[in-house]
């Protein structure tokens, strides 16, 4: 990626969110919008002379924070509407930002590359985004990424592939144990579903035949999982970059709670996790895409390693992997020491902004200083989102732990 200054695009549209979260089919454009706050995020991703575009201005006090690091920007562009599906949306009526990219000739880095993104591009005359939103569906799509992972002969959990009949037809007479069933279109462990013991397996049948609609599942079998390692490769024309290691944090229905930065500690399945991601990163980039690929693997306690699935966009931890990187390393596409940063999303009752989690923080939040701290986002949802930074594993562990506290979710 070009050392020049980037325009970060930080937009969240999902062309389909009622696959992804069924309950959005009764509100489906108020849901969808509801993601505009998350372009917070790319306030810590962008360098000190990039411009960004964001759905409002952040406080001053929380940019002096970032800048102390190297982030939060140069220019920050706000729509002047506010009425569309996305920001992408809003950013197509605004004028003044419209003349703004016109003029860009730099790189531009969006969050993901969806017709919402493809149409901008026209409308501004510029160069297509990155790849093309079909390629980008794709490979975002569990059951081609299964086939992925049969072109390249790559180890593959077993796995039944088929509608919501079909699925639950299968679990009644389910006879290896436990099972996950996983929606095609899933995003950070929506539409995955587990069932360790019969009576679940019945009760998981009856609430996947009662979604119909639902698209393609996934079924496999629930295997004894001693890891779930993440790897986030940047493609451009000039190769492919491994820029983030980390081991997901996954709560008992394996929805994501955070990351820890962390290389796998044995030599040989760290290997193993860079050979399988590189070969499907190469194969993203064989198909035109370009940009930031996150690829999710599981280790089990047998020692086996098995890529899951694939996010063609910017991974939910990609933010702060690129501030953690670029505060340590002074280059977000180069890692930083293995151990001491992580990211954590915990729920909460509050909807909170940047500076009001920081106060309820207290001498826990970062210090521009020391460079150690929790640093949340400032999306304003209900939710604690934040860069955790420690002077060693146990003191991370120590700010995880009070992350969790302040957000109510213990």
């Amino acid at each position: 990626m070009a050392p020049d200054p980037v325009l970060h695009l930080p937009s969240v549209y999902f062309p389909e969110s009622w696959r992804v979260w069924p309950g959005a089919a009764k509100n489906y454009r108020k849901f969808v919008s509801s993601f505009k706050p998350l372009a917070a995020r790319a306030l810590l991703m962008s360098g000190a002379d990039d411009t960004l575009i964001l759905h409002k201005l952040p406080d001053e006090r929380y940019l002096e924070i970032l800048r102390a690091c190297g982030a939060g920007g140069a220019t920050r562009l706000v729509p002047s509407h506010r009425s569309g599906s996305c920001l992408a949306e809003d950013i197509m009526q605004s004028q003044r930002i419209m003349e703004y990219i016109r003029a860009w000739r730099g790189h531009v880095e969006p969050y993901m590359v969806t017709r919402m993104e493809e149409q901008l591009a026209q409308s501004a005359g510029l160069a297509p985004f990155s790849a093309a939103p079909g390629v980008v569906e794709l490979l975002n799509d569990k059951v081609f990424f299964q086939r992925l992972l049969e072109d390249l002969d790559l180890p593959r959990v077993e796995t039944v592939t088929g509608n919501s009949d079909a699925v639950a037809a299968r679990l009644r007479r389910w006879d290896r144990g436990g099972a996950i069933v996983r929606g095609a279109k899933g995003v950070g462990g929506s539409r995955t579903y587990v069932a360790d013991s019969r009576e679940k397996l019945g009760a998981l049948a009856d609430a996947i035949e009662r979604k119909g609609k639902g698209g393609l599942y996934l079924l496999a079998p629930l295997l004894d999982i001693k890891a779930s390692p993440n790897l986030q490769f940047y493609i451009d024309d000039a190769g492919i970059t491994l820029f983030g290691e980390t081991v997901q944090i996954m709560d008992k229905g394996f929805g994501h709670t955070g990351n820890l930065f962390d290389a796998v500690d044995e030599e040989d399945i760290r290997m193993t996790l860079r050979g399988q991601g590189t070969a499907l990163a190469r194969e993203a980039a064989g198909l035109d895409y370009r940009g930031v690929v996150g690829i999710d693997f599981i280790v089990t306690a047998e020692g086996r390693v098995h890529a899951v699935e694939m996010n063609a966009r910017h991974n939910t931890s990609t933010h702060a992997i690129w501030f953690l990187n670029r505060l340590v390393t002074g280059d977000p596409m180069l890692m930083a020491e293995s151990g001491l940063g992580g990211f954590v999303r915990f729920k909460s009752a509050k909807s909170l902004s940047a500076m009001e989690w920081i106060a309820l923080l207290g001498d826990d939040a970062f210090n521009t200083s020391s460079k150690v701290g929790v640093l949340p986002y400032d999306t304003g949802t209900e939710e604690l989102s934040a860069l955790i930074m420690g002077r060693d594993t146990e003191d991370r562990e120590r700010m995880v732990n009070k992350a969790r506290e302040v957000s109510g979710d213990c």
